[in-house]
């Protein structure tokens, strides 16, 4: 049984009195926050309690930080469903966001011996490797490295890739029609170059996202491993109720696979 006679910690009080400025309004999404500086004055404590409310508040995506710019509020995060695959732009428009890329990377590579398992293929197939950051509302969220079936994606190799979303233009411009996706979600932490792609601190908590692309027609179209900032978009599930579980003690989960 918990012992709730204990004291609460300083950090927890300054972290509650920060949390209730920012639910009642004080701040408006992307204003910046005080610097530790300020608070260690206001509430007459050491910079280290200061840092453990500040990162608590971080960590429950209240607020962020920009390397070299300071600590600033979120605005609400977005939402995005496991279960369903939906593109980065199309996710941008429901929440009335502005999207856009940045291409860091792209090249025509020989499989990665990991990748030939995964994906099916042969030594001498070729892939399409590209690396891009995509911002809503000029917002870094997410890295995207990704590797494409070369003879799929060639159609759009040359298109404009930093200005549309790679799905809308593989339908729009081939016959090819997405299928399932297997995907699996995992906790990072930021190091180079998500520090300074995403603008976030060494050890910022990010999410994993790793998505394996079917086909309509049973092939593969994608490979990916995506780095999402946990502060501005996270996922929701939907799980089946209990009782469907039951004989298998009722745990809709699986132990992590490392081999992706």
């Amino acid at each position: 049984m918990a012992d709730h006679s204990q004291p609460v910690p300083k950090y927890y009080k300054i972290y509650k009195g920060l949390l209730e400025q920012i639910e009642n309004g004080k701040f408006k999404p992307h204003d910046r926050f005080y610097s530790d500086t300020e608070l260690v004055e206001k509430y007459e404590v050491s910079r280290g309690t200061i840092r453990e409310a500040v990162k608590l508040l971080i960590q429950e995506g209240y607020l962020y930080r920009e390397q070299g710019k300071g600590t600033f509020v979120t605005s609400p995060t977005i939402k995005q469903e496991s279960d369903k695959l939906m593109g980065f732009t199309e996710l941008m428009r429901k929440y009335k966001k502005e999207p856009s890329a940045k291409v860091i990377d792209k090249q025509v590579v020989a499989p990665p011996e990991n990748i030939i398992n995964l994906m099916d293929i042969n030594e001498t197939d070729k892939l399409v490797y590209l690396v891009r950051v995509r911002y809503g509302d000029g917002q870094p969220m997410i890295i995207e490295r990704s590797y494409f079936v070369y003879d799929l994606f060639k159609p759009i190799y040359d298109m404009d890739l930093q200005s549309n979303s790679i799905y809308e233009l593989v339908y729009e411009h081939t016959d090819i029609r997405l299928g399932e996706a297997t995907q699996y979600i995992s906790a990072v932490k930021a190091k180079q170059p998500e520090i300074n792609l995403l603008n976030v601190e060494q050890g910022d908590p990010l999410l994993l996202m790793t998505r394996l692309i079917h086909t309509k027609d049973g092939g593969f179209f994608q490979y990916s491993k995506d780095v999402y900032r946990s502060d501005r978009i996270n996922f929701t599930t939907t799980t089946e109720p209990f009782e469907h579980f039951h004989d298998d003690h009722g745990l809709p989960l699986e132990l992590s696979d490392n081999s992706w």
